[in-house]
């Protein structure tokens, strides 16, 4: 199926707002799910779903742990004393957290399904100024240039001979946060090489663009409009009312 950018970017908004609505793993699987056969349906490859959450797996588990040992409620599972450490409550809540940064990792890769150039001309036809709108586009770009610079910093580490996962954890954290500043220097560099080449190209030198092209929505692009916004907003509705009674 081939659908507009611009439906496109509504069922991310769509599928990440409930993400963040929803609460139980239960209904973030599902929602879960219905992203997983989106992407299919587009013919995106799913392992690169994996590939951008491995290097926040820490954080993940992390997390996971934090709401297992804060969180408690409901039958306890493991206590020390009269102290609860972990409860269904509390497990049911750290999954929650982790299903739902899985749930808008994979509503985000919905973006990945058509250039950049379509991206900014939908929001253009928005009517979102233009320097917005190349704005935000480099924003989602970025993401994977700090994914990559993290990637090459770590293995650099490891071609040392430093063996991350014989590290402790408290060790580990201190290493990681002195990575963080090679990290974003790299990335620095690159914007700052992008800052060169838009200046030399005349960037915002006219006041006004012109496009080759316009983008036109389909038959399929207007039910899509139709069914996720109306669909998203029932749910909302309905999950509002749960929770006043």
């Amino acid at each position: 199926m081939k659908l507009d950018p611009r439906t496109k970017m509504v069922m991310v908004l769509c599928l990440s707002g409930l993400a963040l609505l929803y609460n139980t793993p239960g209904r973030l699987l599902l929602l879960l799910a219905v992203t997983v056969a989106m992407l299919l349906i587009f013919r995106f490859d799913l392992g690169a779903i994996g590939s951008y959450l491995k290097p926040f797996l820490s954080l993940m588990v992390f997390l996971f742990v934090i709401q297992c040992l804060f969180a408690p409620s409901g039958c306890v599972l493991l206590a020390v004393g009269p102290v609860p450490l972990v409860t269904t409550g509390g497990l049911l809540t750290g999954a929650g957290v982790v299903l739902r940064i899985v749930v808008v990792t994979a509503a985000a890769m919905l973006l990945a399904t058509f250039n950049a150039r379509d991206f900014i001309l939908g929001l253009v036809q928005w009517k979102v100024p233009y320097e917005l709108a190349f704005m935000v586009s480099i924003a989602l770009r970025f993401l994977p240039v700090f994914r990559d610079e993290l990637v090459n910093v770590v293995t650099a580490v490891q071609l040392r001979g430093v063996d991350l996962k014989k590290v402790p954890w408290g060790q580990k954290i201190t290493m990681y946060s002195r990575l963080l500043f090679p990290v974003i220097y790299g990335a620095m560099l690159k914007a700052q090489r992008l800052a060169v080449s838009m200046e030399a190209r005349g960037f915002r030198v006219y006041p006004r663009r012109t496009y080759l092209r316009r983008l036109e929505f389909s038959r399929a692009d207007y039910v899509v409009l139709t069914v996720f916004p109306a669909a998203a907003i029932a749910l909302v509705i309905r999950h509002i009312n749960l929770l006043a009674h």
